[in-house]
C-alpha cells in the first residue's frame, strides 16, 4: 500500500491512514496511535485495547458444537462483549444424541475464555464480557504451557490405554478443556494485538491452530475408546504410540532450540514411523488399526509445524 507524503508548514510531513483500517481499529480524529521504528520502516499500531469491541449474535436453529465454535471464534477474533440471543432453552448435541441446555452450555463454554465471564443471563439472552485486563506479555508463557499440556495429555492417553482404565481416559476431557482455554487466549492475543514482530504473527497463529488439532486427535481417540469400549493390547501398538509422543517431544525441543540438523532427525523419525506402522498393521486388531490410523495424523501435523518453524528463522 502506498501513500503520498504531504508537506505541512516548514518541517512537518504527513500521510493519510486508510479508512478501512481506521474503522476496524475504531480510530477517530484526535485519538492517539503508536508509532515504532522497525529498521527502515515504521510500524503504526492502533490502540485496539482502548475501545471495547461488541457483537450480537442469534443462535436459533444451531447445535451445541456450532455454538461452541461460533462463540470461541468471536472471542479469538478479539471481541470484548458477545451478546447472545436464543428463542429456545435447548439445542441438539449430535455426539451425545440428546438435547442440552443453552444456559449450561454457555456457562461451560465461558470457562474456556480467559478473562471473560457471563455478566447477564436470562431465558433468551446472555452477555459474555471480558472483565480482566490482558497483555501480550503473557503470550510466551502461555504458549509454552500449551506444549507441556499436550505432552501431558499424550502421557495420560498412553497410560489410560495401557491400563484400559476409562477413568484415566475420562480425565483427558478436563485436560482438553484446559488446553482449549489457553489456545483460545493465545489466538485472541495474536488477533487483537499481533506479535511484536509482525511477520511472525501468522506463523504463530498457524502453529497454535495445529497444536489445537493435535490435542483434538488425542481427545477424540480417548472418546472412541470409552464410547465403543475399544482397547489396545498389542505391544507394537504401544510402541507406535510412544513413537508419536517421541516425535512431538522432538518438535517441542526444536521449537525452543532451533537447530537445522534436528529437522533431519524429525524427517527420519516420520519415515521410520510410517514403515513401522505399515509393517505391523496386519498383526494388529481392527480396533488398534482404527485408533492408530487416527493418531498417526499427528506425525503429519508435526511435519507441517516443522516447515512453519523453519520459515520463522531469518
Amino acid at each position: 500500500m502506498k501513500r503520498k507524503v504531504i508537506k505541512q508548514g516548514n518541517n512537518t510531513l504527513t500521510i493519510t491512514l486508510p479508512r478501512k483500517w481506521t474503522s476496524k481499529q475504531n480510530i477517530s480524529a484526535g485519538d492517539e496511535i503508536n508509532l515504532e521504528e522497525k529498521g527502515s520502516g515504521i510500524l503504526i499500531a492502533g490502540q485496539t485495547n482502548s475501545k471495547e469491541r461488541e457483537i450480537c449474535v442469534k443462535i436459533d436453529n444451531l447445535d451445541r458444537t456450532t455454538v461452541h465454535l461460533l462463540i470461541q471464534g468471536m472471542y479469538c477474533y478479539g471481541y470484548d462483549s458477545i451478546e447472545i440471543h436464543c428463542n429456545s432453552t435447548v439445542f441438539p448435541h449430535y455426539r451425545l444424541k440428546k438435547n442440552v441446555g443453552v444456559g449450561v452450555t454457555i456457562y461451560e463454554l465461558t470457562n474456556r475464555l480467559v478473562g471473560a465471564e457471563v455478566i447477564q443471563a436470562s431465558k433468551n439472552h446472555y452477555i459474555i464480557k471480558r472483565i480482566a485486563e490482558e497483555s501480550f506479555k503473557d503470550f510466551p508463557t502461555v504458549l509454552r504451557r500449551i506444549f507441556l499440556l499436550v505432552l501431558e495429555m499424550m502421557e495420560t492417553f498412553i497410560g489410560g490405554a495401557e491400563q484400559n482404565d476409562h477413568e484415566i481416559l475420562r480425565s483427558i476431557e478436563f485436560q482438553h478443556n484446559n488446553l482449549k482455554k489457553f489456545i483460545n487466549f493465545c489466538l485472541r492475543l495474536l488477533n487483537k494485538y499481533g506479535h511484536e514482530d509482525s511477520k511472525q504473527t501468522c506463523f504463530y497463529f498457524t502453529i497454535i491452530s495445529l497444536l489445537s488439532k493435535i490435542e483434538d486427535i488425542v481427545k477424540n481417540a480417548s472418546r472412541y475408546m470409552m464410547t465403543f469400549n475399544l482397547s489396545i493390547e498389542h505391544k507394537e501398538a504401544f510402541n507406535l504410540l510412544q513413537e508419536i509422543q517421541s516425535s512431538f517431544k522432538q518438535y517441542y525441543a526444536l521449537f525452543y532450540n532451533y537447530q537445522l540438523g534436528k529437522i533431519s532427525e524429525l524427517d527420519e523419525h516420520r519415515d521410520t514411523f510410517r514403515n513401522h506402522l505399515f509393517s505391523v498393521s496386519p498383526k494388529l486388531s481392527k480396533e488398534e488399526n482404527v485408533l492408530l490410523g487416527g493418531l498417526s495424523q499427528i506425525i503429519e501435523l508435526i511435519l507441517d509445524m516443522t516447515e512453519i518453524r523453519m520459515g520463522m528463522e531469518e
